[in-house]
């Protein structure tokens, strides 16, 4: 009898879920491998453009099934309930009732929601994400209803929630908007940046309410933490992201956010069968680049992900992450931007980008990410990044400091 082909079950058909699935398919052509790719919706979303998809505004949406289509790749539509690491299965729900995947290697690439932990934040907020009561597509609903005069509270005074201002204010100019923050707004890159950020919403009339914690949300408005109450017709809230429970309910270990916590190769901490990427993974060890939430890093874990249990498949060794950024783009409407570059700490310098200069920047990298997947579903391991040196150089200073990792850590690594 042959051998048993090693099945590989990918949980989330975002950035991250598709570029390690599709990666595995090309790279494991000859190794008699069967890869599920599992999602709860039937199609891709543009994560970057949620805003703009909540004004009304087309964007791609193409179904997984085709993206995956003439690949090794089997797509299910069904969402993940349950992970047994012990056993190594997962509980998929589908709408033909349920069944039980069984897997060798499991790539957690779940992404992150909005935070709803706040008091209020579940039944009276709207969010950008990509499905629910009170999603993007709820949200334009919504603000159409409005009159004139009404008010729109944004709630948080990162990226996501200055994009969803600008572009509210944007389509709804005579709307009086209000951004809430609890620190100060835009300080997310620096005072630079935030310069640019702060320029751009005063010209376009939204009012800032920094340093000024929500501890409830209410039907008309929202509660401040010294007791004032903000009236609003609309809260949009976007008050940080969080990872769904799953591996929290599976027993591994996460952080605060739901996090995986993974090694410096992307697996669990806890199982070395679990590969973490995307918004879902934690690196407990520095990768010598600051590991934020971005649709890059998405790209580059999910790559890497695949590189590392084709490795292992192979019998060679893993690779630890290790990246550069190349830089960012923040939207401040449809008609602004600010563009700067990161490379190689994700710290901005250099000349910046305004206005419609960098619209169009943002749109060419914000098409580039997506022409990622394209191309690797072609050319497998074609994608590839910069910086893979940096991890290796981040834990020769450690040494030198004598806070390096221990040596059973690093196992593998070459």
């Amino acid at each position: 009898m042959g051998q048993q082909a090693t099945k590989i079950v990918v949980l989330g058909g975002g950035y991250a879920g598709v570029i390690a699935a599709l990666r595995l398919a090309g790279k494991t052509r000859q190794l008699d491998a069967e890869i599920t790719l599992v999602n709860g919706l039937d199609h891709f979303v543009e994560r970057l453009r949620l805003h703009e998809l909540a004004m009304g505004q087309a964007i791609r949406q193409p179904p997984l099934a085709k993206m995956v289509r003439g690949t090794a790749v089997n797509f299910l539509h069904g969402w993940a309930t349950a992970i047994d690491p012990e056993i190594q299965t997962v509980c998929v729900t589908t709408g033909d009732g349920g069944q039980t995947l069984p897997y060798d290697f499991l790539i957690y690439a779940l992404g992150s929601l909005i935070e709803q932990r706040v008091p209020g934040v579940v039944e009276h907020a709207y969010l950008l994400d990509p499905f629910g009561e009170r999603s993007a597509r709820a949200l334009q609903t919504r603000l159409a209803q409005l009159a004139p005069v009404d008010t729109v509270l944004v709630v948080g005074g990162g990226a996501t929630g200055i994009e969803a201002a600008c572009e509210i204010k944007a389509h709804y100019p005579q709307m009086a908007m209000k951004l809430v923050s609890s620190g100060a707004v835009g300080s997310f890159k620096g005072t630079r940046v935030q310069r640019h950020m702060l320029t751009a919403l005063a010209e376009q009339g939204i009012t800032l309410l920094e340093n000024s914690r929500v501890e409830t949300v209410h039907e008309a408005g929202v509660t401040l933490s010294d007791g004032r109450f903000l009236p609003a017709a609309v809260t949009v809230w976007c008050g940080g992201f969080q990872v769904p429970g799953l591996a929290h309910a599976a027993g591994l270990p996460v952080n605060r956010q739901n996090q995986l916590l993974v090694d410096p190769f992307l697996r669990s901490t806890a199982c070395a069968t679990i590969y973490a990427v995307g918004d879902a993974a934690c690196p407990v060890d520095d990768p010598g680049t600051p590991m934020r939430m971005s649709l890059f890093v998405a790209l580059v874990t999910g790559a890497l992900a695949a590189d590392n249990i084709t490795a292992v498949l192979r019998y060679k060794n893993q690779k630890p992450l290790s990246f550069a950024t190349y830089g960012q783009a923040v939207s401040l409407g449809p008609n602004d931007a600010v563009g700067f570059n990161t490379f190689p700490g994700d710290r901005p310098f250099g000349p910046m980008l305004r206005r419609k200069t960098a619209v169009y920047l943002r749109r060419f990298f914000v098409w580039l990410l997506f022409a990622f997947l394209q191309i690797e579903r072609r050319l497998p391991g074609f994608f590839f990044w910069l910086g893979r040196g940096r991890f290796t150089r981040q834990q020769r200073k450690l040494k030198r400091k004598g806070t390096a990792v221990a040596p059973s850590k690093q196992v593998g690594y070459e």
